[in-house]
């Protein structure tokens, strides 16, 4: 209001000798003296409002010294912080503390605070221990909705709240802590579109937006935050090519490119930003050895050399750095009993590992340096509820506790705490 006072008065060029404030609003102000010495009552106006507007710029002033001290302290601090993130030993506890997701955000949020988690990033992983879920498949023929969770801290298993939908042949992966299930069937009769998913904080299941295509036999990776679901089965031995990407933000579901290969029975890992889809069957029966990654970045599919054994009802998942594919029934109908390992970085396949026990329509799961096996069947075609660990760096099995029940055609997943 003072300043509006001031601009409409009239200027005079009168110099004046009060030297209150400075600047153009200041210089107009002391035009102003003269004129209103001799504008009676108008000139009480004119110097409040020149006293406010002189008041005004000296706070004003005050302020962006106040502000130029905050941000120098704001300063400080974050190089302190950056200082202390970058202690390995502090970066550790912090990873302990808040867990394997917290210290993966503290990586990817910032460049300079996390590189000290990103050096420590290993300890922690190999100091905090997952669960294993294993949801779903079939026992003695009937499909079941059961979700059995393995504490490796523990090292015993505990049976959840069941999924609301009843399936085998599903799809299982993990974002930001919940499991997240897809497709399957019931009774080897029709192929469903659901997705649900679990947060183990709450302990509920919550039903999410149906799959466009209904399928069993599908396989589930996660890339960028988001799941993508590949290939699978309708009803009647329709085999598809077809991938949808759900994102868990916006629950959406949205059509991706296909695959170049048709295939069910596949297995599918994330590994360094992209999705890897191995093994399965076409329409024919015939169990492939075909592998391909997608680049969600680029939207492109190629063509990999194909596995050393060809292999369905397969699982796999990324350790080490590596492309780990377990199980599964070869080309002869008997169950694959080595791990195939194909390593990004060199786009070839490396020697397989030999595996103590042969075994097809299994759950697995990695942590770490630590490869966990749950549930399928061997060649005799029985249920087993054995559960195995595999130290890949040290290449040991370690038999572990055995599952509620025995089971086959389940889904798995690894969730660090």
């Amino acid at each position: 209001k003072a300043a509006a006072i001031l601009a409409q008065a009239p200027r005079c060029s009168a110099p004046s000798r009060r030297p209150t404030c400075t600047g153009a609003g200041a210089a107009h102000a002391r035009s102003l003296l003269p004129f209103a010495a001799r504008s009676g009552p108008r000139a009480m106006e004119l110097l409040l409002a020149w006293d406010i507007l002189t008041y005004c710029q000296q706070e004003a002033h005050e302020l962006t010294n106040q502000e130029l001290r905050r941000r120098k302290r704001t300063q400080l601090v974050a190089t302190l912080l950056r200082e202390v993130m970058q202690k390995p030993q502090v970066a550790t506890q912090i990873g302990r503390m808040g867990g394997i997701a917290v210290a993966r955000r503290i990586c990817s949020v910032s460049r300079l605070h996390g590189g000290g988690m990103r050096r420590a990033l290993n300890s922690v992983t190999q100091s905090i221990l997952p669960d294993i879920y294993i949801c779903g498949g079939q026992a003695e023929r009937t499909t079941l909705a059961a979700v059995d969770r393995f504490s490796a801290s523990r090292g015993q298993w505990e049976t959840l709240p069941p999924m609301p939908t009843a399936r085998s042949f599903c799809s299982a992966a993990t974002v930001a802590g919940k499991v997240y299930v897809f497709g399957g069937e019931k009774d080897q009769r029709s192929a469903f579109a659901a997705a649900e998913c679990f947060d183990p904080n709450s302990g509920e299941w919550e039903r999410l937006p149906p799959m466009p295509t209904p399928r069993a036999g599908c396989a589930a990776a996660v890339a960028g935050g988001k799941i993508y679901v590949c290939g699978g089965l309708l009803a009647a031995w329709q085999v598809l090519s077809v991938m949808e990407c759900f994102c868990p933000i916006a629950r959406r579901w949205r059509r991706a490119p296909s695959m170049p290969t048709p295939r069910c029975g596949c297995t599918a890992a994330g590994c360094g930003g992209c999705i890897y889809v191995l093994g399965g069957q076409l329409d024919d029966g015939t169990v492939l050895a075909t592998a391909e990654c997608y680049n969600p970045t680029e939207k492109t599919w190629q063509r990999l050399s194909p596995m050393p054994s060809a292999r369905s009802g397969c699982s796999a998942a990324a350790a080490c750095g590596l492309v780990q594919v377990l199980g599964g029934l070869g080309s002869n109908g008997l169950a694959v009993a080595v791990v195939d390992r194909f390593d990004p970085a060199l786009g070839e396949w490396l020697s397989p590992l030999q595996v103590p026990f042969a075994t097809a329509g299994c759950a697995m799961g990695t942590a770490g340096e630590m490869l966990y096996v749950a549930a399928g069947f061997g060649d005799d075609r029985l249920d087993t509820d054995k559960a195995e660990s595999l130290d890949l760096s040290s290449g040991d099995w370690l038999q572990l506790p055995p599952m509620p029940f025995a089971r086959r055609l389940c889904s798995g997943t690894v969730v660090w705490r």
